[in-house]
């Protein structure tokens, strides 16, 4: 199973819009091949950081993900808001146990 954590900032006045586009289009997220789930966090005290938490089966699933017009669709929308890069980190966890 990979996990993916990526973490971004937006002004504090554009977060809702960043959620609300995570959210409508958290089921396409989903229904691709190999994903086993996301979630959207926002930080308590924080008014500016969003953080995207994915599941999925495999490199392979998520490098597909990443690569196709999805992916590419939430970067048009979401990369004008951020406030800086986003920060993204890849776990493993088939590698342990």
């Amino acid at each position: 199973m990979i996990y993916v954590e990526v973490n971004f900032c937006v002004a504090p006045q554009d977060r809702a819009a960043a959620v609300d586009c995570l959210t409508k289009e958290a089921p396409a997220i989903r229904a691709q091949s190999g994903n086993r789930g996301c979630r959207i966090l926002i930080d308590p005290v924080a008014d500016d950081v969003v953080t995207l938490l994915h599941q999925w089966d495999d490199l392979a699933s998520l490098d597909a993900y990443r690569s196709g017009p999805l992916f590419a669709h939430l970067g048009g929308i979401l990369r004008p808001m951020m406030t800086g890069a986003p920060s993204t980190m890849v776990y493993d966890a088939s590698l342990i146990g």
